[in-house]
């Protein structure tokens, strides 16, 4: 491939891809070669929350500083990414650092598809769909050091979001329907249970 990056590290051997996939599928399934992009299933972890928000393509500035803060304070130096879809000529995944430069890549770079980023066994992950959303999941810490506001703020916001589209905006079923997956069904089940985000049948 001709194409380089600066701060990315993109990791094509097959191997090496498979081992940072059966660390995210701790977490989350659905990152396969051969299911659907939208496709997420989330296994809930002991004390953990799962909560969406708002996005373009992928982080904004103000995401991009905050997704740094939250990583740098949770003690993590790294940052996989794993893509959610089947890309043609282009890496199922990057490794890089926690870097204001090397997310702004990553945005720059990667803002188009759907992938999953992580840090640790993972740590914490944060699900970057083409929906005009994410979603965040991890300890109650990471994620709130993230979004910058109290949780049920953040899912009041993005059920405001959801209303603010059309009935006939295609996305505003699944939108909703992930507002009360997560804000409803996610916080009763136990953990190591699996939830179904998407696809919204």
């Amino acid at each position: 491939m001709s194409q380089e990056w600066k701060f990315l590290k993109p990791i094509f051997n097959n191997e090496e891809v498979t081992k940072l996939r059966e660390t995210l599928n701790k977490v989350v399934i659905g990152s396969g070669s051969t299911v659907e992009p939208s496709k997420i299933n989330i296994i809930k972890q002991t004390d953990w929350i799962s909560i969406p928000t708002e996005s373009g393509d992928h982080f904004s500035e103000e995401d991009e500083i905050k997704l740094l803060q939250a990583v740098l304070r949770h003690g993590n130096q790294e940052i996989v990414a794993i893509a959610f879809e089947p890309l043609k000529a282009f890496p199922p995944a990057f490794v890089f650092p926690a870097t204001a430069e090397a997310i702004e890549e990553f945005n720059h770079e990667c803002g188009h598809f759907w992938f999953a980023l992580y840090s640790g066994e993972p740590d914490w992950v944060i699900i970057c769909t083409k929906l005009d959303f994410i979603i965040i999941t991890g300890k109650n810490s990471f994620v709130k050091q993230f979004l910058s506001c109290e949780i049920q703020q953040a899912f009041a916001d993005f059920y405001e979001l959801a209303l603010s589209y059309s009935d006939d905006y295609p996305e505003k079923k699944s939108l909703l329907h992930v507002y009360n997956l997560l804000w409803r069904e996610y916080p009763k089940i136990n953990p190591e249970e699996i939830i179904q985000v998407l696809p919204v049948w």
